[in-house]
């Protein structure tokens, strides 16, 4: 498909040697004819009669064929062009790049070539498609064209860095389709996408996955990850690791008295002592709210890591300058060191006994993790056997936050809280219990319950409160629901026995649940997907960076996290990041809610960034069923806290209902949806 193929003059097709033989019979028959019978000096014989017009015949019958197919080809090779043109013109008007390969050299270009590469007209022709990728994706693509020349009309998709004009490398999806067998294209047909901007937005959230928002700290994760490799390295050398395991001492105070802007301050504060307490060597993360952890690499004994908690003491006690105020704050520190096949998660759990231990005798100190510190494992295992019971004597109920529409804040849905009556111990927050029982896999059971009871509440809402009709409920769903649990049979079993449309059902997952045993959970939520209920991805931006799964796997609804929302308002973070994710969730069509909204500022905020929909503590806290349902009937006309100055203080019933701020006086959660 070159362009002189595009361009040149129609061939005319080459003649059989049969035809030009007939064309010649019929030139010649006549004056042959004429010829004999002058040299005869008479009439020709009859059989000169008869042979010469059946020799014009024949030639004439033979000519006629050969031009008729002459016509043929040549009309055949008329729309062959025009078949041609037809597909040129087509790949000029794409916006992607596209380029078709032939015997390994690109045989066209796509006008996009110089808007998105730089490239002038016919530039890359002539050139093979391997000069143009960057040579570390050379391999790779190697394999997928190899894989796609063994089945014509194959197509497939390659991720690769394409060379644009001015030397830089331009990250591309590439879609690929073996049209070699096509004779109007005889080539590959590549045509490739610029990520460029999706690749950012995934490098930042991948940088999220890992690292806290606030502190910028190693998270959680990557401390795990970091562990497991210093565990696995150290192994073979004989060398050995401490982790040492820091929680503040009354931080919630600090945030109650001063706000969680103050207490932010604090944190960024304490990590930055913490940094210069420790090594260029150790991994300094942050586990939650006021907790923190430090792998001690190549340590020489106990003295090491003790010195480094020593040194952090004493740096925390020094005060903390917050808007003019001192704040004080003290840690209490675990110590633990690694053993001989330790397990690296045993090591951590171990210092968070050590530092367990140290909080409850006096704070402000450290403890060295000893194995008579198991007693503290004794007591999680009594806790463990109480949540059993709990879910066996029916202790656990279900609490409520309404979810809002931002324009307006009518309440277009709850999302179903799990809270734990102890019979001892009163209300015991999640955050205490849900670790152990994800450990355990008692959540599974939680689980059964909160769907059961979420769905059977809901539709008698929408059955007999006005206004409540279309009501939906969100329900939180862990990923041992999906390894170990009948997920499906739940889902099925709850929405029968409640009447409860699928459609009014939500169910949230982590983002962690598409990277653990993908295809598993791509054909579970396929089939909860055939059930009719909605997906949504919560805390959206806090785990697995790539956007890939989302055009993969069926999801409904994108949470946006809480640190989005705290941290545009604040300053902390441009709102382009925000905005790119409300903006990919319209791209594909997905719902947004913001989580942790508490202020007008931030309400405000993404009412701008276009995000639809929203929950937190300025709409509402979590409560029980019946405070909310005197919400949505409209009985709860007061609300039970001092309003923000702008908040509404009524209740307007009709098609969906308009919160008052600081609903749930009574109840002191930490749910990450504040």
């Amino acid at each position: 498909m070159s362009s002189a193929g595009r361009d040149g003059p129609v061939a005319r097709p080459r003649p059989h040697v049969l035809e030009i033989l007939g064309v010649v019979a019929l030139v010649v028959a006549v004056p042959v004819m004429v010829l004999v019978a002058v040299r005869v000096g008479g009439p020709p014989s009859p059989g000169a009669i008869w042979l010469a017009p059946a020799a014009f015949v024949v030639a004439a019958v033979v000519s006629t064929s050969a031009y008729r197919r002459w016509g043929r080809e040549a009309d055949a090779q008329v729309a062959h062009l025009r078949e041609q043109a037809r597909i040129h013109a087509m790949l000029a008007g794409a916006s992607d790049v596209t380029l078709i390969i032939g015997e390994g050299r690109i045989t066209y270009q796509s006008p996009s070539t110089r808007r998105v590469m730089g490239y002038g007209p016919d530039e890359l022709v002539g050139r093979t498609y391997l000069e143009v990728i960057h040579p570390e994706d050379r391999g790779q693509v190697v394999e997928s064209v190899r894989e796609l020349l063994a089945a014509p009309g194959a197509s497939g998709l390659i991720a690769c860095r394409l060379e644009a004009a001015d030397g830089t490398y331009i990250p591309v999806e590439s879609s690929c389709r073996n049209l070699n067998h096509d004779p109007a294209v005889g080539g590959f047909v590549v045509s490739s996408r610029d990520v460029t901007e999706r690749r950012l937005l995934e490098e930042q959230l991948e940088h999220r996955a890992f690292h806290d928002s606030l502190t910028g700290l190693a998270n959680r994760a990557l401390l795990l990850d970091r562990l497991e490799h210093t565990g696995a390295r150290l192994g073979r050398t004989g060398g050995r690791y401490a982790v040492i395991y820091v929680d503040l001492d009354g931080f919630k105070p600090i945030n109650d008295r001063l706000g969680h802007v103050a207490g932010d301050t604090v944190l960024v504060a304490v990590a930055q002592r913490l940094e210069a307490a420790t090594r260029r060597a150790d991994t300094l993360a942050r586990l939650g709210s006021d907790e923190f952890a430090i792998v001690v690499e190549e340590h020489h004994g106990v003295a090491d890591a003790a010195g480094i908690a020593e040194r952090i003491l004493a740096d925390l006690r020094r005060p903390i300058l917050v808007d003019d105020n001192e704040v004080h704050v003290t840690a209490s520190i675990g110590v633990a060191y690694d053993g001989t096949g330790d397990d690296p998660a045993d090591v951590l759990r171990n210092a968070d006994i050590a530092m367990y231990l140290a909080k409850r005798d006096g704070r402000d100190r450290y403890e060295v993790f000893e194995p008579r510190m198991h007693a503290a494992v004794v007591e999680r295992l009594h806790l463990q056997a109480d949540l059993q019971r709990a879910i066996d004597e029916g202790q656990l109920r279900c609490h409520y936050q309404p979810i809002v529409a931002l324009d307006d804040r009518r309440v277009v849905a709850v999302e179903a809280l799990v809270r734990w009556e102890h019979p001892d111990r009163g209300l015991i927050n999640p955050g205490e219990f849900i670790p152990l029982a994800e450990e355990t896999g008692l959540v599974v059971g939680i689980g059964r319950i909160v769907l059961h009871e979420a769905c059977a509440q809901v539709q008698r809402w929408r059955s007999t409160l006005p206004g409540s009709e279309h009501l939906t409920v969100s329900v939180n769903v862990s990923m041992r629901q999906f390894s170990t649990g009948d997920l499906l049979g739940d889902v099925g079993s709850a929405l029968a026995s409640s009447g409860l449309p699928p459609g009014a059902l939500t169910l949230e997952l982590t983002e962690s649940a598409f990277v653990h045993d993908a295809e598993r959970t791509l054909a579970v939520l396929h089939e909860l997907k055939a059930l009719g209920v909605r997906l949504a991805i919560d805390d959206f931006g806090t785990g697995y960076s790539s956007l890939a799964y989302l055009h993969r796997f069926p999801v409904d609804v994108l949470k946006i996290d809480r640190s989005f929302v705290t941290s545009v308002v604040s300053g902390r973070q441009s709102p382009a990041l925000a905005r790119a994710i409300v903006d990919l969730g319209r791209s594909l069509d997905l719902l947004t809610v913001a989580e942790g909204i508490e202020h007008d500022a931030e309400l405000t905020q993404f009412r701008e960034l276009e995000c639809t929909h929203g929950q937190g503590y300025l709409f509402a806290r979590p409560a029980a069923a019946a405070e909310i349902a005197d919400l949505l009937t409209g009985r709860l006309s007061v609300p039970p806290q001092a309003t923000t100055p702008d908040a509404p203080t009524d209740v307007t019933p009709g098609p969906g209902h308009a919160v008052p701020t600081g609903l749930g006086r009574s109840f002191d959660v930490s749910d990450s949806s504040h």
